[in-house]
């Protein structure tokens, strides 16, 4: 690989962990938040249910063993993208600080990218990327019905893509896939509230078939903003 395309790919591999390190920081500090502002309503649990729509913003990375496997350049496939997130939770027990819930999300996202000025072909189709998972939870949470922090994760199902726009190339097939992360609910009214969720997306490997070429090991880094009902 010529020494540009090197310090390019390095580049993008600093970035990609300075954005975990901060989002991990900024994280920490809102869930570290909420079971102060609940103190006063600790004695009031968290209701049985609630329900997330949330809009995501997503670190897909940039795979060699993905990208090349499927004809493309590392540096000419989608890092990032958007998406949207839906969930629903039941919290069936509480002991002492820990309520104990179960539920599951369901997640899509793409991201789009062309062909870069150094790519083999710049005036070749633009690549898409696109993640569809979805996640059953075990979840642990603190705080109180106005507003509560939680760790969660599960095993689940998931499928990255990685395709031209101008092929019809058939999608990956779905594998398991582990999620694990957490995150809080502030409510500021009876029944509505804001929320976010960091939530990891780690995705077994595909061995190659007739049809389809072999997936790597990876883990997806999602970061979800929205709204929360119970």
């Amino acid at each position: 690989m010529p020494m540009q395309l090197r310090i390019r790919a390095l580049t993008a591999m600093s970035r990609s962990i300075n954005r975990v390190v901060r989002m991990l920081g900024a994280l920490s500090l809102l869930l570290g938040t909420v079971p102060l502002t609940a103190s006063a309503q600790e004695d009031e649990p968290i209701g049985r249910f609630a329900v997330d729509a949330h809009g995501s913003f997503v670190s897909f990375g940039q795979s060699q063993d993905l990208a090349i496997t499927r004809g493309f350049m590392p540096f000419d496939t989608p890092g990032r993208g958007t998406g949207l997130v839906v969930g629903a939770h039941h919290y069936f027990f509480r002991w002492n600080v820990i309520t104990f819930g179960i539920g599951g999300s369901f997640h899509t996202s793409r991201g789009d990218r062309p062909p870069s000025e150094f790519s083999p072909d710049p005036d070749g189709p633009v690549a898409r990327k696109k993640l569809t998972a979805f996640s059953p939870q075990i979840s642990f949470n603190f705080g109180g019905r106005n507003g509560w922090s939680y760790i969660s994760g599960g095993m689940g199902t998931s499928r990255l893509s990685l395709y031209s726009l101008e092929i019809n190339t058939p999608q990956q097939r779905f594998t398991r896939t582990l999620n694990y992360g957490g995150g809080a609910r502030w409510f500021t009214s009876e029944h509505l509230a804001f929320s976010l969720d960091l939530r990891f997306y780690a995705i077994s490997p595909l061995e190659q078939t007739d049809d389809e070429p072999r997936s790597p090991r990876m883990t997806v880094m999602a970061l979800s903003i929205g709204a929360s009902f119970k």
